[in-house]
């Protein structure tokens, strides 16, 4: 079974006016045929997945079987619940679960960012913001980049 490599994940935090924007956390799969699998949440709770193929196609997502992957779909199922687990570990939910904002280890990580026109933003080593342009027009989040 294949498990993530903690070296290869990615994080993405965007806040703004103590609102979190985006957050973020993909991940890279396989040396001979590279795919990406990635989990976002934003300001209204919504929530997605996203895959992108050794060939570079996107697909965006709520559904991990939706994914035409090199590795079967219960590989590709436990990849993304693993992701889930670690993009909400950035989340603060209140008791019926609605998100209301970025955990203490979020704005931890935020507070790392710089600010780009009234955006903190936030990235890990190697993280790159071309995830967000190649999915945002697919996603169920109010942030879109210029």
């Amino acid at each position: 079974m294949i498990s993530i490599d903690k070296d290869k994940v990615y994080r993405i935090v965007i806040g703004q006016d103590a609102i979190l924007k985006v957050n973020m956390v993909y991940t890279e799969i396989g040396d001979d045929t590279y795919e990406v699998f990635g989990s976002f949440s934003g300001e209204d709770g919504n929530v997605g997945l996203f895959h992108q193929n050794c060939e570079g196609d996107m697909n965006v997502s709520d559904d991990s079987f939706e994914f035409e992957a090199k590795i079967s779909p219960d590989e590709v199922s436990n990849i993304c619940i693993e992701l889930e687990q670690l993009r909400s570990k950035f989340e603060e939910t209140d008791i019926e679960g609605n998100l209301v904002g970025l955990s203490k280890e979020g704005q931890n990580f935020l507070e790392t960012g710089f600010n780009d026109n009234g955006y903190i933003e936030a990235y890990s080593k190697g993280a790159s913001e071309d995830f967000i342009y190649d999915i945002q027009d697919e996603w169920s989040l109010n942030f879109f980049k210029d």
